[in-house]
């Protein structure tokens, strides 16, 4: 892998280098099978915690479907509607 220059300004997980491992993985949907030999290729290039960056921003987008289809979120958002002035 390539040297990245890092953002001083960016968080840690938004760094060029882990949002370039999460395209990679992801330009390989919806082969499984791509996808997971893709992410045991960047495991050998990166850190543990670069790795739980990566793969937490992976499905980030299914985490926030189930958050929005949970009761809570429902309920959440119930309230706050209620407690809005309009």
């Amino acid at each position: 892998m390539s040297k990245w220059k890092e953002i001083k300004v960016l968080p840690d997980h938004l760094q060029p280098k882990i949002l370039s491992a999460v395209a990679f993985v992801n330009s390989a949907a919806p082969n499984i099978e791509k996808a997971a030999e893709r992410i045991n290729r960047l495991s050998k290039h990166l850190s543990d915690k670069e790795m739980m960056y990566v793969m937490s921003l992976l499905v980030f987008d299914k985490l926030i479907d189930m958050v929005k289809d949970s009761d809570e979120f429902k309920n959440h958002v119930s309230t706050m509607k209620e407690r809005t002035i309009n």
